[in-house]
C-alpha cells in the first residue's frame, strides 16, 4: 500500500482498513509511507524515496491512496506516476486509474446529503460553497453535490456564494481568506456555509468569527470528512506556532456537522480487489462507497443525545410493532464484542427496569444503578460511550410510547443524559491521561534513541524502548551505495537478532525473509534530512496509534544523522591523527635533511673554495699554455677533474637547497617538448615514452636547467627500473594546492601550481623504501650503479623553488612522480616570483675591493683582477674591508665579497657601506645559497673560472657607469 503520512487521523483509518482486509484475507501488507509527490518542501520530498522501494520482488499487487499522494499532481500526474509498477496489479483508492479498478467514495451524495440537512431540518435558503484544490477529484464531487441539492429543492444557483477552487493541500488559512473576500463583495451574508473539508470548515469559522458572525446562531456551517487534516496546519504545541498560526485551530469552535468518508472500508474493500487480482479473479471495474451524515452542533442542531435527533444523524423513527426483546437486541448489538462482558440478561434487565421506573412501580435509582454499572463495565471492554446513545435513544422512545404520563420517565431521561455526559467526561479524562503516558513513553524512548552515539548503543536503545511501545519488531536499513542498503538493527519478536553484515539490493526490502505464522502488517517509512537520504525503517504493527511510528521513525531519523556525524568525527579526528602523525614524521624527516644539509653544505662550502683555486688555476695557466705544450694535458685533466667536482657539489648544494637559482617565468610545455630528443634517448628504444603537454597550462617560476635536472633524473630512475621495457609517461596539468593537500615538502604555501607527472610502469616500490627514496646516499642499486643523490637533487631543486612533490607506488604498480611548480604572479604585465625580492640597484664606478676570507681564492681572484687591469685592494673578512672602505671611500667603483665570512658577513658590510653614503657596485660570491637578504641580485656562484669572473665584473662596472 501506498500512501503520504501522517498516520494519524484519516490517514491512520486508511492504513487500518486496508490492515484488517489484508489480516482477514491471509495477506500480509507492507504500508508504505511517503508524502505529496512533488511537494514544495524538500525535506518532504525525500520522504518519496521509500516509493522507489516497491518491487515485484517482495510485492505481489498495489494499494495506491491516490489523493493524499497525488494531491498535488492531480489524477493526470498520478496516472502517469503509478506507470513505474506496471504490470503490477494495483487498485486505486479515491481516483480513477486507466484500466485499474478503483474504490471511490459517494463525495457528491454526501455533500448533498450534508446541504440537504441545512435546507430541510434548518429552513437554510442561501448557502455558500466553498471548494476544496482544483487537483483534488473528491472536492469537485463534492461541489457537484452541492450544486444538486440546491437544484432539487429550488434554489437558484449564485456564483458569487461559491468560492475558487484552491489550487494547493487543504489549509484552514485559505479558506478564511476566501470566506473573508466573499463576504466583502456580497450585499447580504449567507445563512450557510458548507465546506470542502473539515479543515475548511475550521477557517470558515474563523474568518465568520473575526467578522463579527456567530456559528451556528448566525450562520450554520457544515464540513466534511469527519477529520481535520493535521498535516497541513500546525497543532499548536508550542506557544510561537500559536501566535504565528493566522486560523487558530486550538480555539473552541462548536462540533461540526460533517459527512464520514468510509476510509476504513474503502481499504477493507480495497485489500479484497487486490486478492482478487492476484487470483486472476474477476473483479468490478469501479465501485463506490456510501458516506454518512453526522449531525453535531455546527449546523443548528443541540449537542448528541439532548432534544429530537440522535448522535449519528437523522430522527430516529420507532417501530410501532417493537417489542422489549428487540429492543435489547439492539443494545446488544450497538455495543459490540464488549456487551459479551457484560452479565446474562443485562440488556432485558435494563428494558424491565425502566418500564417499571415508568410507570412508577418501582424507584428509578436501581435503573440509574444498573446503568451506570454497565457503562463502567463495558468501558473496561473497550466500549466508547457514544456507542450507548443510539440505543438508550431507541429505549427510551420505546417506554414512553408505552406509558400513559410520561412526567417521571422524562425525568429519569434528563438523569439519564447525566449519567452519560459523565462518562464522557470520565471517558474523555481517561483518554487524555492515557495519551500523556503514552506521548511521554514516546518522547523518552526518543531521547534516548537521539543520544545514542554509535549502532551498538541504538540497538540497546531499541531494544528496550519498543517494547515499552508495543512494536513487535523493528528493522533498520541504512543506504550503503545507490541501490544497496545494510541492516543496522534486527528486532523480531520482542528480540535482537544478528543482522547479515553484507549489503542487498534494497528493492529486497530486506536481506532475510519474513517467516511468520500468521499474517503480518509492516509499516515502511524513510529515515532522511534535510541534506540526505539515510535509510529506511520496517515497523511490525503493534500499537493502535499510527502516530507513534512516525514519531519513532523521526527520532530514528534524527538518531542516524547523530551517529553518522559522530563517525564523521570519529573518522575526521583519526585522520587529523594520521595527519599529525604524517606530520611529526614528516618533521622529524626535515630535521634529519636539515641536519645532513648544514653538515653538507659546510663540506661543499669549503670543497667550493678549493675547487675555485683549481679551477681558476687550471683555466689560467691553460691560456697562457701553448697548444703543443707537453703540459698542457695534464692542465686539462685537471680542470676536467675540477668541473666534475663542481657538479658534484652542485647536486649536493642542490639536495641542501642552498645551490644558487636563476628563476623565470617558464612555458614548460615548451621546454619540455625542446628535451624531447634527449629524453628518448636517455631512456633507450626498449621503453615507449608517451608525453602529454596540452595547450593553455599556466607558466612556472623555475630555474630551466634546474627544471630539465628535474626530468632527466626521474626518468633515470624510471628506466633503471623498467630494465625489461615498459612505459614511461609524462605529462602536465594546472592545478590548485590547498592548505589540507598534503606532499612530501612540509609548509608549501596554498596556491596556484603546475604539475608535472612522470609515472613509469616498473615494478615499484616497497613502503619502507619510499619512506627513504627521497634521502641523500640511499640507493637500491648495486655498488658502483649509483651515488644515491638523483631524488634528493630532484626533491632539493623542487623544494628550494617553492613547490611540492609526491611519490605513489606499490610493488608491482609501477611510480608516479609528482613535482609541483608555482605559478608566476603577475604586476604591470610582468611575470615575477611568488614571492618577489626587491628589485636590484647598481651605483657607482671605480677600483675593486675584494673580501674573502678564503686566502687562496683571495689571492687567485687578486691575481685574475690585476692581469686583467683593475686595481685591488683586498680584505680578509668584512671588518677589514670595512676599514679599508673607509680609507679608500672615493676611489672603490666595485665591491667583490663573499657572502658568508667569520666576524662580518658580505651584506653586512654592503649595508654598513651604503649606510655611510658610499654606493658602489656589488658582486657576491658564495658556494651556497643562505638565508641572508641581500642587498643585491649580482651574485656568482662558486667555483667559478676566470673567463666568468671577469664578465661579471665588466657587466657590473658597464651597468654602473
Amino acid at each position: 500500500m501506498i500512501t503520504a503520512g501522517p498516520l494519524i487521523e484519516l490517514a491512520g483509518e486508511q492504513w487500518r482498513g486496508v490492515s484488517d482486509g489484508a489480516q482477514r484475507l491471509g495477506c500480509d501488507l507492507v504500508c508504505f509511507v511517503g508524502s505529496e509527490l512533488d511537494h514544495p518542501d524538500p525535506l518532504k520530498r525525500r520522504a518519496n524515496t521509500v516509493y522507489d522501494l516497491i518491487s515485484p520482488n517482495r510485492i505481489d499487487a498495489l494499494v495506491v491512496w491516490t489523493t493524499r499522494v497525488g494531491q498535488l499532481i492531480g489524477s493526470d500526474g498520478m496516472q502517469e506516476y503509478v506507470k513505474r509498477y506496471a504490470p503490477m496489479p494495483i487498485v486505486s483508492v479515491e481516483t480513477s486509474l486507466a484500466q485499474w479498478p478503483t474504490i471511490l467514495m459517494d463525495n457528491r451524495g454526501g455533500m448533498k446529503q450534508a446541504v440537504d440537512h441545512l435546507i430541510e431540518v434548518h429552513g437554510k435558503r442561501r448557502i455558500a460553497f466553498v471548494r476544496g484544490p482544483q487537483t483534488h477529484a473528491g472536492a469537485r464531487e463534492r461541489f457537484l453535490g452541492y450544486a444538486d441539492s440546491l437544484r432539487n429543492h429550488g434554489i437558484p444557483f449564485d456564483p458569487a456564494l461559491v468560492t475558487m477552487p484552491g489550487s494547493f493541500i487543504w489549509e484552514p488559512n485559505r479558506a478564511a481568506e476566501t470566506v473573508r473576500k466573499m463576504l466583502a463583495r456580497i450585499d447580504e451574508p449567507p445563512d450557510a456555509v458548507a465546506a470542502a473539508n473539515d479543515d475548511y470548515a475550521i477557517g470558515v469559522v474563523s474568518a465568520l468569527e473575526e467578522l463579527g458572525f456567530r456559528t451556528p446562531e448566525d450562520v450554520a456551517v457544515v464540513g466534511y470528512g469527519n477529520h481535520t487534516n493535521v498535516r497541513t496546519h500546525d497543532l499548536g504545541y508550542s506557544a510561537a506556532a500559536r501566535m504565528q498560526r493566522e486560523v487558530d485551530i486550538d480555539a473552541a469552535a462548536p462540533a461540526f456537522t460533517t459527512v464520514r468518508a468510509p476510509f476504513h472500508e474503502m481499504g477493507f474493500r480495497a485489500a479484497e480487489l487486490a486478492v482478487a487480482l492476484v487470483r486472476g479473479e474477476p473483479a468490478r471495474h469501479r465501485q463506490t462507497m456510501p458516506t454518512e451524515l453526522i449531525v453535531r452542533r455546527s449546523c443548528g442542531c443541540l449537542p448528541a443525545g439532548l432534544g429530537d435527533h440522535a448522535p449519528a444523524h437523522d430522527r430516529i423513527g420507532i417501530n410501532e410493532s417493537a417489542t422489549a426483546s428487540t429492543v435489547a437486541d439492539h443494545l446488544r448489538d450497538s455495543l459490540g464484542q464488549p456487551s459479551a462482558q457484560l452479565p446474562d440478561g443485562w440488556a432485558e434487565q435494563l428494558v424491565v427496569e425502566l418500564m417499571a421506573a415508568g410507570r412508577g412501580e418501582v424507584e428509578g435509582a436501581e435503573f440509574l444503578k444498573l446503568l451506570a454499572e454497565y457503562i463502567r463495565l463495558s468501558a473496561r471492554a473497550g466500549c466508547e460511550p457514544a456507542q450507548w446513545w443510539p440505543p438508550l435513544f431507541d429505549l427510551h422512545r420505546f417506554v414512553t410510547a408505552r406509558i400513559s404520563d410520561a412526567t417521571i420517565i422524562n425525568d429519569l431521561w434528563l438523569r439519564v443524559q447525566f449519567l452519560l455526559g459523565d462518562a464522557f467526561a470520565t471517558d474523555a479524562r481517561f483518554k487524555y491521561l492515557s495519551h500523556e503516558r503514552h506521548d511521554q513513553t514516546v518522547r523518552e524512548a526518543g531521547q534516548r534513541l537521539i543520544a545514542s552515539r554509535d549502532v551498538d548503543e541504538l540497538t540497546t536503545a531499541l531494544a528496550e524502548e519498543l517494547p515499552r511501545l508495543a512494536i513487535p519488531g523493528c528493522h533498520v536499513m541504512a543506504y550503503d551505495t545507490p541501490g544497496t542498503a545494510r541492516t543496522l538493527v534486527r528486532y523480531e519478536n520482542g528480540e535482537l537478532k544478528p543482522p547479515p553484515d553484507t549489503p542487498f539490493p534494497t528493492i529486497n526490502l530486506t536481506p532475510y525473509p519474513f517467516r511468520r505464522t500468521t499474517p503480518f502488517n509492516a509499516l515502511i517509512a524513510p529515515l532522511h534530512t534535510d541534506e540526505d537520504n539515510l535509510g529506511y525503517v520496517i515497523f511490525e504493527e503493534g500499537p493502535e496509534p499510527g502516530w507513534i511510528y512516525e514519531a519513532v521513525q523521526q527520532q530514528l531519523s534524527s538518531a542516524l544523522r547523530s551517529i553518522r556525524l559522530m563517525q564523521e568525527l570519529k573518522d575526521a579526528r583519526a585522520r587529523l591523527e594520521e595527519r599529525v602523525g604524517e606530520t611529526e614524521a614528516q618533521l622529524r624527516h626535515a630535521q634529519k635533511m636539515e641536519a645532513i644539509g648544514r653538515l653538507t653544505g659546510g663540506i661543499a662550502h669549503d670543497f667550493n673554495n678549493i675547487l675555485t683555486v683549481v679551477n681558476g688555476n687550471s683555466e689560467m695557466l691553460l691560456r697562457r699554455t701553448l697548444q703543443d705544450d707537453p703540459r698542457r694535458t695534464a692542465i686539462e685533466d685537471i680542470r676536467h677533474a675540477g668541473e666534475r667536482a663542481a657538479n658534484l657539489t652542485r647536486q649536493l648544494l642542490a639536495f641542501t637547497r642552498q645551490q644558487v637559482l636563476h628563476p623565470e617565468s617558464l612555458d614548460l610545455r615548451h621546454n619540455l617538448t625542446k628535451v624531447h630528443s634527449m629524453l628518448r634517448t636517455l631512456v633507450g628504444d626498449h621503453i615507449e615514452l608517451e608525453m602529454h603537454l596540452p595547450d593553455g597550462v599556466a607558466q612556472v617560476w623555475a630555474d630551466a636547467g634546474q627544471v630539465e635536472q628535474i626530468l632527466f633524473n626521474l626518468a633515470v630512475n624510471s628506466r633503471d627500473a623498467m630494465p625489461d621495457g615498459g612505459t614511461l609517461r609524462i605529462e602536465i596539468a594546472g592545478r590548485t594546492l590547498g592548505s589540507g593537500d598534503s606532499g612530501r615538502i612540509v609548509g608549501v604555501r596554498p596556491g596556484e601550481y603546475v604539475v608535472m607527472r612522470v609515472q613509469d610502469t616498473g615494478g615499484g616500490m616497497a613502503p619502507d623504501v619510499q619512506a627513504q627514496v627521497f634521502e641523500p646516499y640511499f640507493t637500491t642499486k648495486p655498488v658502483g650503479k649509483g651515488t644515491g643523490l638523483g631524488l634528493s637533487t630532484v626533491f632539493g631543486i623542487v623544494q628550494q623553488s617553492g613547490g611540492q612533490i609526491e611519490l605513489i607506488s606499490a610493488p608491482g604498480e609501477g611510480t608516479t612522480v609528482e613535482v609541483y611548480l608555482p605559478v608566476p604572479h603577475e604586476r604591470d604585465g610582468k611575470a615575477e616570483a611568488p614571492c618577489a625580492r626587491r628589485p636590484t640597484t647598481h651605483q657607482g664606478v671605480g677600483t675593486v675591493l675584494l673580501v674573502e676570507d678564503d686566502a687562496q681564492v683571495r689571492v687567485m681572484t687578486r691575481r685574475s683582477l690585476e692581469i686583467a687591469g683593475y686595481a685591488v685592494i683586498e680584505a680578509g673578512d668584512g671588518q677589514e674591508a670595512l676599514q679599508l672602505a673607509t680609507a679608500h671611500r672615493s676611489t672603490i667603483d666595485l665591491v667583490l665579497t663573499d657572502v658568508v665570512m667569520p666576524k662580518m658577513g658580505g651584506p653586512e658590510l654592503v649595508r654598513l657601506l651604503r649606510s655611510t653614503g658610499a654606493a658602489p657596485a656589488v658582486i657576491y660570491m658564495s658556494g651556497y645559497t643562505t638565508d641572508e637578504v641581500l642587498d643585491d641580485e649580482v651574485l656568482i656562484t662558486k667555483p667559478y673560472v676566470e673567463s666568468e669572473l671577469l664578465e661579471r665584473v665588466r657587466r657590473a662596472l658597464a651597468q654602473d657607469a
